[in-house]
């Protein structure tokens, strides 16, 4: 049997010699794992969980981040998979891959329709516990988790070099006009000061929503995908904020009230959440699938940068 998904495929007998390869027995069963696309993931025996790297690239995997991330979360005891293996070796598959232990339930996006009012605001609040848990883990460097590129000595640093790789992209494909990239990169400048103020790496999901969450029952089970994970300002994390009522309504009031439980929020949090969202809504209008997602980004972007003086 082969496997389809997207530009990625894979039969039954590459995945027993990747299971032989690595000692793990025989293959009973094999299912889609999730619905990701960069990075597609199967179920094997209902136990195990293997994870491709959909992005090829000639450099360090950024699954050495992702396994460094959970190794952060199980030691503070924060639910994530366990890495069994990481193999960035392309000799029995051309992509890396990592290999996982399977968490129970399903992605809290999904269940949000099935759940009762009182499971809903657990699952949120507990979501916004969770993030509160997993900022104070702190790391040693700004940027990315792994190797030496995307990392950096100050956070500033770290979101110029954001900006002007997304900006460039978006220029250069006449996303945006120049103008509207001058404008972004004079705001960051005009807070300079406020950003400078951020001087210990937390570690920060990147991509936190209810994708990435599984639940039970209203109780989360797990916390999924941290490929893009970074050091920087634990704040960082609230700039799909917009996106949790989008996606689950109602749940953003209960995931602040979930975290402000553990963390109190700075009198800057508004002001700091709108600068990340500015890269964040950039990199959608880079990224959007066609052209309508464009244009509906791109208003996004151009909405939230009109409200900076």
């Amino acid at each position: 049997m082969t496997f389809n998904r997207s530009r990625f495929q894979i039969d039954q007998h590459t995945l027993q010699r990747i299971w032989d390869a690595h000692a793990l027995g025989k293959i009973t069963s094999v299912d889609w794992a999730g619905t990701g696309m960069n990075n597609p993931a199967l179920l094997i025996n209902n136990s195990h969980v293997i994870r491709f790297d959909g992005i090829i690239n000639d450099g360090i995997s950024r699954f050495h981040g992702e396994r460094r991330a959970y190794d952060l979360l199980n030691q503070a005891a924060i639910p994530a998979p366990h890495v069994l293996l990481l193999d960035d070796t392309k000799t029995l598959v051309p992509n890396d891959f990592m290999v996982m232990t399977k968490v129970e339930g399903q992605p809290l996006i999904d269940s949000w329709p099935r759940l009762t009012p009182p499971q809903r605001q657990q699952a949120a609040a507990q979501a916004g516990e969770i993030l509160a848990h997993l900022h104070t883990i702190t790391l040693d460097q700004f940027g990315r988790l792994y190797g030496t590129e995307g990392v950096f000595r100050t956070w500033f640093a770290y979101l110029i070099d954001k900006l002007t790789n997304y900006g460039q992209q978006a220029v250069t494909a006449h996303l945006i006009t120049p103008a509207v990239y001058d404008r972004m990169q004079a705001v960051f400048h005009a807070h300079r000061p406020l950003l400078d103020t951020v001087t210990t790496p937390h570690l920060i999901h990147w991509d936190y929503h209810f994708g990435n969450l599984l639940q039970q029952d209203g109780v989360i089970t797990g916390l999924l995908d941290f490929e893009w994970a970074l050091g920087g300002d634990p704040i960082h994390d609230f700039n799909r904020r917009t996106q949790w009522d989008e996606d689950c309504p109602g749940s953003r009031q209960w995931v602040y009230a979930g975290y402000t439980r553990h963390t109190p929020l700075q009198p800057d949090h508004d002001l700091r959440v709108a600068l990340y969202e500015l890269i964040w809504f950039l990199d959608c209008v880079v990224d959007a699938q066609d052209e309508q997602d464009q244009q509906f980004q791109r208003g996004k972007l151009h909405a939230l940068l009109s409200t900076f003086a």
